[in-house]
């Protein structure tokens, strides 16, 4: 069967032989080869770009880690630049702090001694005026002091601000009530206004101390045959008690052992010592220099009263003497009745009151003798000296 061979021949190929593709074959065969291998290759470049996908993910994450680290590095890097960088910038800041501090500092010594040399000029300008000037001015700020005023302030205290404070509690007065810009003259005057005061007083605080020396010194001196040496020293006691009168009128002191806690030193010798020297003196000064020691004189003793007790009759016998010496006899003879008067003893003042005419008058110094011995036997211890101004 020819056409059952030809279909054998067709579809039937020898053993070991290569089949004969025709062109169908060939096509259909790459056909279904390219359709077999298209999903394989698809798979393939879908596993490959998964591949690849997954690597470049790794490469990515690979270099996002490292740009994690390159960024972690870069900025402890920065970091440690920007501390770097902010160390000085620190120190800077510093710096311009300490230099506006500075210039602060500056500003204000610039304004303290700007202060300071205002002040200086302003008390400067103070020093000039007068005394009176001063006092003027302060009372046209409501202190109604005068002179003297300040002065007995100096006597109790040595410090001047203290002073001023007490001047200030007494006329309280606001610290800038008053400029010395507007009104020419402020608080601060005060401090220069006793200053001033000082300048001039015989007597305050400070000098107390150096008194004891001076007291000491006086009661020492001997009076001398040279008229000049005792008139130096009436002077310098006088103006020394003087000055324990104003202390013990100022204190309000009346016995000489209370004035002697301030000055330290027992002034009751030195008070009979100078009424000697006054007596010694006077007799060549003149008849108003007598007046005004008798003033002074009984102004101390009236102030002490230890002293009153043991000097009146001195004192008024002594002035009594120099009173008949300058021929002032009606008050002489006047001081010496009423010692006589107030005296149970009366020898003493008999022997000085006939003693005082005794150069002046001799008849009256007798008459005086003879009237003292109604009163004076040779019981009393002036009888021979009275006895002996009727024999002379």
């Amino acid at each position: 069967m020819p056409a059952k061979k030809t279909e054998t021949k067709d579809t039937v190929t020898k053993k070991g032989t290569k089949p004969v593709e025709t062109k169908a074959t060939k096509t259909t065969a790459r056909t279904k080869t390219t359709k077999k291998a298209e999903p394989k290759a698809k798979e393939t470049v879908k596993k490959a770009a998964k591949t690849k996908q997954t690597v470049k993910k790794t490469e990515t994450l690979k270099n996002d880690k490292a740009s994690v680290e390159a960024v972690a590095d870069d900025k402890v890097k920065e970091t440690k630049k920007t501390t770097a960088k902010k160390a000085p910038a620190k120190k800077t800041t510093t710096k311009k702090t300490t230099t506006k501090k500075t210039t602060a500092a500056k500003k204000t010594t610039k304004k303290t001694v700007t202060k300071k040399e205002d002040t200086k000029q302003k008390m400067e300008q103070y020093n000039q005026f007068s005394l009176d000037t001063c006092i003027d001015m302060a009372k046209a700020m409501g202190i109604d002091m005068g002179y003297d005023q300040y002065a007995q302030l100096l006597m109790d205290q040595s410090d001047t601000k203290e002073i001023v404070k007490t001047i200030l509690e007494q006329y309280p007065i606001k610290a800038d009530a008053f400029s010395y810009e507007e009104d020419g003259y402020d608080l601060d005057l005060l401090e220069v206004l006793v200053d001033k005061v000082a300048q001039t007083v015989t007597i305050k605080a400070s000098d107390y101390a150096a008194m004891g020396k001076e007291i000491e010194a006086h009661e020492a001196y001997v009076i001398s045959e040279e008229s000049l040496d005792n008139n130096d020293e009436y002077n310098a006691d006088f103006d020394l008690v003087r000055r324990l009168l104003m202390i013990a009128q100022r204190k309000d002191i009346h016995t000489m052992s209370d004035l002697q806690t301030i000055v330290t030193a027992d002034a009751t010798k030195l008070i009979e010592k100078f009424m000697d020297v006054a007596y010694a003196v006077l007799k060549n000064w003149q008849y108003d220099d007598v007046k005004y020691y008798e003033n002074f004189i009984y102004a101390v003793l009236s102030q002490f009263n230890d002293l009153y007790q043991a000097y009146e009759n001195k004192a008024m016998m002594d002035v009594a003497d120099l009173y008949i010496e300058h021929g002032d006899y009606g008050l002489g003879d006047a001081n010496y009745a009423y010692i006589l008067r107030e005296n149970q003893i009366k020898d003493y003042i008999y022997y000085r009151y006939a003693k005082a005419y005794e150069h002046i008058d001799y008849e009256k110094s007798r008459a005086i003798a003879n009237e003292a011995l109604q009163f004076v036997d040779d019981r009393y211890t002036y009888y021979p000296n009275i006895r002996q101004l009727l024999e002379n």
